[in-house]
């Protein structure tokens, strides 16, 4: 992930965001918390184009994202 992509996720704490992976999968989060030193993203899942890969709960949990697992962020 770029220098930018992660400023841009830190201004966007608490806001929705577009990230894009490098098998393609689409994810739009609402960010909870970007943690550069670690390199993770933790985040509540809105949708994604690859349902199969998540367990559905009855609440929205948060999830953990690797920087190195993201390829895009708009």
């Amino acid at each position: 992930m770029t220098p930018e992509a992660i400023l841009l996720l830190q201004q966007s704490v608490g806001k929705i965001v577009r990230l894009t992976s490098c098998d393609a999968e689409v994810i739009v989060p609402k960010i909870v918390l970007v943690d550069p030193m670690d390199e993770e993203i933790v985040y509540e899942m809105l949708s994604t184009t690859d349902e199969s890969k998540y367990e559905k709960f009855d609440q929205q949990p948060a999830y953990l994202l690797r920087f190195s697992e993201r390829e895009r962020c708009d």
